[in-house]
């Protein structure tokens, strides 16, 4: 492989945690009790699902092709999710899922910076941003998280 498609590989990846997290805070978003809550992750939600789009114009923009779902590994990851959701009892433990699903997508894209990969600019600009709005997300988590305590 050359390095651009490497480096659509590696978008695509990215791409597919995204739509997996996207799944989870959706699922999470209909067992939240907390007017004020469910506000926040419908945000939440909006941020991810505008990260999905950025992802897939920039492979595009490379002449790759998006995948659309999360795959069937994810899918099944999707679906382990769900179940393992069903005992949420409360917000608070909502809260601590959806925090675990942030971290996993903070991880995922320090990793893919670890692989230095040559991007444009704007490629760039767009997953520091991404970097930004999984920080603030995760911030936000944790104010909820420590008013409920």
């Amino acid at each position: 492989m050359n390095k651009r498609e490497d480096l659509i590989e590696e978008l695509n990846q990215l791409l597919k945690g995204t739509h997996m997290g996207a799944f989870i805070f959706e699922d999470l978003h209909e067992k939240i009790m907390d007017p004020e809550l469910a506000m926040e992750f419908a945000n939440y939600l909006r941020i991810l699902k505008r990260h999905e789009q950025l992802l897939t114009r920039h492979i595009i923009q490379l002449e790759g092709d998006p995948l659309d779902t999360s795959g069937i590994k994810g899918t099944m990851a999707d679906l382990m999710s769900m179940m393992k959701n069903l005992t949420l009892a409360n917000d608070e433990q909502v809260l601590e899922e959806a925090l675990k699903s942030i971290e996993m997508g903070q991880k995922a894209l320090r990793d893919f910076d670890d692989r230095h990969f040559n991007m444009s600019e704007n490629l760039c600009k767009e997953l520091s941003i991404m970097k930004d709005d999984y920080s603030i997300i995760h911030h936000s988590l944790h104010k909820f998280i420590t008013a409920m305590k």
